[in-house]
Formats: structure tokens, sequence, C-alpha cells
């Protein structure tokens, strides 16, 4: 994908704006049914099957420490390439193409990229492949 074509998914978490490369999300899912995961840290909810496949399913907001994720409704899935993991999220926005968006510098953050500024306000580019890495390590000890 050239510089020039570049997405992003906008999404709603905890009341904040926030987005991931489109490259990184395979698809966005209503919330589903999941199944507990013995002895897994409290923000993973439980597992899901998507396609056929065992996803563990995360509550976005509890792993960034950000204030109760209480109306999670959607579900963005990461593309298999990066994990095997999906984002528990409020809901998605929008699809903004990178000529939308005034890409800045990030706030300081582990998992902030930038700072996306676009005609209907700011959002947070996340690094979903960093935050899956550090999530299996939160959940494999």
């Amino acid at each position: 994908m050239t510089e020039a074509s570049r997405k992003y998914l906008i999404f709603l978490l905890a009341g904040r704006r926030f987005a991931f490369d489109l490259t990184q999300v395979a698809e966005v899912e209503e919330q589903p049914v999941t199944w507990p995961i013995p002895m897994a840290p409290r923000c993973y909810p439980g597992a899901m099957n998507f396609h056929g496949t065992i996803v563990a399913v995360m509550d976005l907001a509890m792993f960034l420490g950000l204030p109760g994720n209480h109306g999670a409704e959607k579900l963005i899935v990461l593309d298999t390439g990066i994990a095997s993991l999906a984002f528990l999220i409020e809901r998605v926005i929008r699809i903004a193409s990178v000529n939308q968006a005034d890409v800045r510098e990030g706030p300081d953050g582990a998992f902030a990229v930038a700072q996306l500024n676009l005609p209907d306000g700011e959002a947070t580019l996340l690094d979903a492949a960093a935050i899956a890495e550090q999530a299996g390590e939160a959940i494999n000890g």
C-alpha cells in the first residue's frame, strides 16, 4: 500500500477517538458470544470463534488504563498476521484516508504512533501490532 492510499479506521473508546491503520484490521464485528479464558488478566473477558479460529477478546480501554468501556458494542478483529486478537470498542466512527488527515507527531504513550487531525476532530493513531505484542506478554506471563 502506498502512503497516498493509506486508510485509518477511526473508532470511539472510553469516550475518546482513536485509530488503527486499516492494514492492521481484518474485520469489524458485533460483540460476539465469548468463553472465559482461565487465569487470563481482567482485560480479557474471553475468547471467540472467528471463522473457525480461536481469537482472544480484549477490553482495549482497560488494557490502556482508560476509564471503563461499559458501552462496548463492536469488536475490531486484527489481521491474523499480527495476532489472534480482537479489541472491544464502543463504536466505529468511519474510515478516513490519509489525504483527509493532517498526521502529526503522536502524544506520549506506549502505543500512540501519531495524532490524526481530521475535519471532524482528532484521533490518536495506535499501533495495533505493538499492543498485540504487549498483550501477548500479559497473557503468557
